[in-house]
């Protein structure tokens, strides 16, 4: 029975890169062409494949599997053991967020271990442009959406951006480089550093920021975190799915690897 099972299982691999017709899964598993007609009916049956013009296509169960088991992936469960190593290795607060209507709500906190802690709390709205993780979330949006994500924000701190230009330039600085940084301009005497998530899409759906204190996190430790903040967010994307070459901007490679705990 694992046999048999194992071989329907194959049979839908075959038609899922184009070996649709009974010559061609006869000649891509090796099997005898009654076997491969009796399993490809069983899974026409399942609706698993379907049966077009004796043309073999996936069927709407493969659909139906497929977007169930995608709801079944809470992408902050996924993250939040590569959130917590993170903190550990850094002593910072990490923070996991996504974007909407010009806001970031913050869905996942890690405390940092420091005495000083920050503000946020998850389910915290905040005005997505002043923040590093809005403006990584919004510079991976398509340009034409960023007006639509930008809000007339009074100043937070002396470093806060309000300039509308000035935002823009700053979202295209962003996406050119892969990573946003908040340097004071949310919180006086708090920096951060973020990094885009993606999906199975290519879609960013998310993203990753360590901040922490000023006292903590000078210019050039800010710098230093970039490659650490950029390696949590490819571990996560990996786990979803996110395969480098659906995505429409990139993030540059970075040396640094990260593991969630064992």
């Amino acid at each position: 029975m694992s046999q048999t099972l194992k071989k329907g299982l194959q049979i839908l691999t075959f038609v899922s890169v184009g070996e649709d017709t009974l010559p061609k899964l006869t000649r891509a598993s090796g099997w005898p062409k009654s076997t491969v007609h009796r399993l490809a009916s069983v899974l026409v049956d399942q609706g698993l494949l379907r049966n077009r013009d004796h043309h073999y296509l996936l069927g709407h169960r493969v659909l139906e599997l497929g977007e169930t088991a995608r709801r079944q992936i809470s992408y902050v469960q996924v993250a939040k053991p590569f959130l917590e190593a993170v903190s550990r290795r850094t002593s910072e607060t990490v923070h996991l967020g996504e974007l909407a209507d010009g806001h970031i709500i913050y869905l996942e906190k890690i405390a940092g271990q420091r005495g000083l802690q920050m503000r946020s709390h998850v389910g915290l709205r905040t005005p997505a442009q002043i923040t590093a993780l809005g403006k990584v979330l919004i510079a991976h949006r398509p340009r034409q959406e960023w007006e639509s994500h930008l809000h007339d924000v009074p100043a937070r701190t002396e470093h806060t951006i309000t300039d509308r230009g000035a935002v823009l330039h700053e979202l295209e600085v962003v996406r050119r480089q892969g990573y946003a940084l908040d340097r004071e301009e949310n919180e006086r005497g708090t920096r951060c550093v973020a990094a885009p998530v993606w999906d199975s899409t290519g879609e960013v759906i998310a993203a990753v920021s360590i901040s922490g204190a000023s006292i903590y996190i000078d210019e050039k430790r800010q710098i230093e975190l970039v490659p650490v903040v950029q390696a949590c967010a490819e571990a996560i994307s990996t786990e979803l799915g996110g395969l480098r070459e659906l995505r429409a901007a990139d993030p540059p490679e970075t040396s640094t690897t990260l593991k969630g705990p064992t």
